[in-house]
């Protein structure tokens, strides 16, 4: 489309789900099963992302389904993210968690800046549907890892908070 209301909607159905439900989902992940969080989430981007390749192959794909799926995979993202960033401190030893922390980050901005870039290749040398094809592949990886690795999680003293007051302590330390 050249229209610059789908250049600009591009962006904005990607980063629009992270706002809108990350005090939510971080509410959601620090009183609920992280893992099952964050499967849910991946499950999202799996079947999200399998669509759009799928559309996109047989040909019936417009730039509004486009967003649509685009969104739908940011949404299973913003699900995931949180339970994802909260689990570190389930997954490696108290004193690791800043190490870990690190390399999260390190991981999360260099597929943000590797991923677009591997994108442009595959589709440039083996076409769209392939390069959607890869990417929905590369959504299943961490759900078989979150489906066959069980961590223990650390249990709090603390009581469950009521969801509004997690909600509530989310909005008011962001």
């Amino acid at each position: 489309s050249t229209s610059d209301l789908m250049v600009a909607l591009v962006p904005a159905s990607s980063t629009l789900p992270a706002f809108i439900l990350s005090v939510f989902v971080g509410a959601i992940a620090d009183n609920f099963n992280r893992r099952k969080v964050m499967f849910a989430g991946r499950c999202i981007m799996v079947i999200a992302s399998a669509m759009l390749a799928t559309s996109v192959a047989l040909g019936f794909v417009d730039p509004w389904m486009i967003l649509g799926f685009s969104f739908l995979i940011a949404c299973g993202g913003a699900i995931n993210d949180p339970a994802w960033q909260a689990s570190v401190g389930d997954m490696v030893d108290r004193r690791d968690v800043p190490a870990a922390v690190t390399l999260l980050s390190v991981g999360f901005n260099t597929v943000r800046t590797v991923g677009p870039a591997l994108g442009g290749i595959l589709v440039a040398s083996f076409g769209l549907v392939t390069a959607l094809a890869v990417t929905t592949l590369t959504y299943l990886v961490p759900l078989g890892t979150i489906w066959r690795c069980k961590w223990k999680v650390r249990s709090s003293p603390l009581p469950r908070e009521p969801m509004s007051t997690a909600i509530y302590d989310g909005l008011r330390f962001t």
